[in-house]
């Protein structure tokens, strides 16, 4: 058996007062949930995140799909203190439908890391090359 080829999920960049993110995917599916992934290591370490709870959603939009998505997330965070822990993407053209599954914040397990107020368009692209997707996006904090 071959091994499995490990692929740069995302990584935090350096930006002025904000945060940048540049994530990473084999597809566009793969780069939307490992933006989300991204973003939400700002805010906890994902290992402390269990599955307890599902949710569905779906985000409408066009060119600023991903942002719109990112953003949502965050909403769902700031309203229900829901933490994702494994998300999958279902794209289509218009639109992006997404099972996330979770749990509700806990003050005795997680350690809120850095409050987020949403993602933002300055520095926002999104690019493929060699079969490798690739978005940088700002998160304003």
């Amino acid at each position: 058996m071959k091994p499995r080829e490990t692929r740069l999920q995302f990584r935090v960049l350096d930006h002025d007062a904000d945060i940048r993110i540049e994530a990473f995917g084999a597809s566009q599916q793969e780069l939307f949930q490992n933006a989300a992934k991204g973003l939400f290591s700002l805010l906890t370490d994902p290992a402390e995140v269990h599955t307890v709870l599902e949710k569905n959603i779906t985000v409408p939009g066009n060119g600023e799909l991903l942002v719109n998505f990112l953003n949502e997330l965050l909403f769902i965070w700031d309203t229900e203190r829901f933490l994702p822990s494994e998300i999958t993407v279902d794209l289509r053209p218009e639109n992006v439908n997404a099972l996330i599954k979770g749990e509700i914040f806990d003050e005795n397990r997680h350690l809120i890391q850095l409050e987020m107020k949403a993602v933002t368009y300055h520095n926002f692209s999104i690019s493929e090359e060699n079969g490798t997707y690739r978005a940088t996006f700002v998160v304003d904090v």
